[in-house]
């Protein structure tokens, strides 16, 4: 799903906090990803979440670029993030 449908809504980047939090031992929607379209930075929070049949989709919140995209299979995880520049964790305080 590389163009978003009319016909589904879609949500903010928290709601792929459960998808991503058993792939990551941390909460990866904190995280700061930069945007290979626009080169925008904002937390994977503020992103567009797409739920598709295959996975999950999150999209930049400014340009609408597939910066995410992630699908668990019966013999793990595929995550593509060739839409992100960097994908930024901070460290634990």
């Amino acid at each position: 799903m590389d163009e978003p449908s009319e016909d589904v809504m879609p949500l903010d980047g928290n709601a792929a906090g459960g998808l991503l939090r058993e792939l990551f031992a941390l909460d990866v929607t904190a995280a700061n990803i930069t945007c290979g379209g626009c080169g925008s930075v904002a937390a994977i929070g503020e992103a567009r979440f797409y739920a598709v049949a295959m996975g999950a989709v999150l999209r930049c919140a400014n340009c609408n670029t597939a910066v995410l995209r992630l699908t668990h299979t019966p013999t793990g995880f595929w995550l593509d993030m060739r839409g992100a520049r960097t994908l930024f964790v901070a460290a634990p305080a």
